[in-house]
């Protein structure tokens, strides 16, 4: 066979390659980072980018998550940071976390640490918790499913007032330490996940001691952005495939097998923790609205008898770090078949002595 004619086929056996691959991500039916930000709903769709080096522009929502196999190698102690409180964070955060605390303590706000890092399991027991004592649909608007929580990226801290107790009670974000926070966080890195009258966006209710960590660079950018961090992650970072419409779900979690999920112990005002009871029902409210004021998150809301949510989750697969997109492998499975029948009629063509 010519050569000129093999590099022909050889060339057009990679194009097939590329036409398979990229087919499935510009499919209409789909949406992709650099497009509308999706509403607010619950799915189990792989997050891109989620290596460990992809730390700060990792997206975690209420849609994307990472595997349970998610466990940062570089964690140390909080105590590091000279902060008080117990509790693990990267490596990473502590340089920042430690100027921050030395900072608010200076200002006469001193800050500690309530909560930090938390494995997929250690968020499986916390968003029973809040099931339990709020029933799955109120458990879905104060705590994230496993796999879902900033925590678990080993990025995100609950902060409190030092000295100070919980603060998931009355309103952190109104105390001096909370105020400072809000005022100054970004310019140590840390940025508010969960803001006030943001839920429609965040998918959370407001959490003014909720942080997550994303460097100094990226929380001023993001900061005067005057986006929420999953608005901006999302416009600028993200490349996971998300499916239009979410394959209508399950009505209740698994019980066994599969893991549940919420995010981490952050309850509405008057719940003293994931442990405690709640001293009375949560108010009922449209999951769809803001989360009203800046210290007192709103309760999610209930379906008839506590126990049914409006949306349930599907079942959570577990998947490796570098997993691939479902309709990414179907597309590279029927590029490699049609490049396996372009070289065996090449080779048939050549031993015939006829040309392409």
């Amino acid at each position: 066979m010519r050569p000129r004619v093999r590099h022909g086929a050889l060339a057009a056996a990679l194009a097939l390659i590329v036409l398979a691959v990229a087919r499935p991500a510009v499919s209409p039916s789909e949406a992709r980072g650099l497009g509308p930000l999706p509403a607010c709903r619950y799915d189990d769709v792989m997050t891109q980018p989620r290596g460990y080096g992809d730390w700060s522009t990792t997206l975690v929502d209420t849609i994307l998550r990472v595997p349970k196999s998610y466990v940062p190698p570089d964690l140390v102690s909080v105590s590091q940071a000279g902060i008080a409180g117990h509790g693990k964070v990267r490596a990473l955060v502590i340089d920042d976390l430690r100027a921050m605390t030395d900072a608010a303590a200076a200002a006469g706000n001193a800050i500690g640490v309530e909560s930090a890092y938390r494995s997929y399991a250690d968020q499986q027991a916390t968003f029973a918790s809040w099931v339990a004592q709020l029933g799955y649909a109120g458990a879905l608007r104060v705590s994230a499913r496993p796999g879902h929580s900033e925590h678990q990226l080993g990025l995100a801290i609950d902060f409190r007032s030092d000295p100070g107790g919980s603060p998931f009670t009355g309103s952190w974000g109104q105390t001096p330490a909370g105020k400072w926070m809000r005022l100054h966080a970004w310019e140590y890195g840390f940025i508010r996940s969960y803001p006030p009258k943001g839920e429609g966006v965040s998918c959370y209710a407001s959490e003014p001691w909720h942080y997550r960590y994303v460097g100094r660079d990226l929380a001023a950018a993001i900061h005067a952005s005057g986006l929420t961090t999953r608005e901006y992650l999302w416009a600028n970072y993200t490349t996971a495939v998300v499916p239009a419409v979410t394959p209508r779900p399950s009505r209740a979690p698994r019980s066994s097998g599969g893991p549940q999920a919420s995010e981490p112990a952050e309850p509405s005002a008057g719940v003293s923790g994931p442990s405690a009871e709640p001293a009375t029902a949560p108010a009922t409210t449209d999951p769809a609205q803001p989360s009203g004021d800046d210290e007192t998150p709103i309760a999610p809301a209930t379906a008839p008898g506590g126990e049914t949510p409006l949306e349930s989750t599907p079942p959570l697969e577990t998947a490796p770090v570098a997993d691939l997109d479902p309709a990414t492998a179907a597309g590279l499975a029927a590029a490699l078949i049609a490049v396996l029948v372009v070289t065996v009629l090449v080779l048939r063509r050549g031993r015939s002595g006829v040309g392409l």
